[in-house]
């Protein structure tokens, strides 16, 4: 499965050199049973299992959805290279301490800082969140931090560079890809 082997390089370069799939549109579903999307970075990719990472404030709507309605939407898009990767899973909030302190370790200084602010994302702002931050708020920062996971079951994968569009969709059947060319 070439296509496939494709889709695992490109999922790994985007977590670790930056590309046009490390930005991502997350859709989850809402308190109200409403589509939300909004964008993620692509932090970690893991193989056996197949699992994708971002972090997001522990507090943030998307990780109160994710705990409510478990099931997820991301899509990617690579402009320079025409392709598009549409993903469907099963999200989690990633409990583990151990797995959290890593992930925590491994986002830069300025990653971190996004999380020292008490206040939660999207809330009425209540102070000037970009202010300086003391160092009570720095040592509470990983508490407002989460790890999010994504189990993989389901990818579409359209490559508009080719002459004909090719498009492929694989879903996960019990621990093994199946996939097929479909009409783009």
């Amino acid at each position: 499965m070439d296509i496939l082997q494709r889709i695992w390089t490109a999922l790994h370069a985007a977590t670790k050199q930056g590309t046009g799939f490390t930005l991502g549109f997350l859709g989850t579903v809402s308190n109200g049973g409403g589509p939300r999307i909004r964008a993620v970075i692509l932090r970690r990719f893991d193989r056996s299992p197949d699992r994708i990472f971002f972090a997001t404030h522990a507090s943030a709507q998307k990780a109160i959805e994710i705990r409510d309605q478990p099931q997820v939407a991301l899509t990617l898009q690579d402009n320079d290279s025409a392709l598009q990767l549409r993903i469907e899973g099963t999200a989690s909030v990633v409990e583990d301490p151990a797995q959290r302190r890593n992930a925590w370790e491994s986002l830069a200084p300025h990653s971190q800082q996004l999380y020292a602010s008490p206040e939660v994302p999207g809330r009425p702002l209540t102070q000037n969140v970009h202010s300086l931050v003391d160092d009570s708020e720095m040592r509470s920062a990983f508490e407002r931090f989460a790890w999010i996971r994504i189990d993989l079951a389901w990818l579409d994968w359209l490559d508009l560079s080719t002459e004909p569009q090719q498009r492929w969709q694989f879903r996960l059947n019990e621990g093994s890809w199946r996939g097929q060319r479909v009409v783009p």
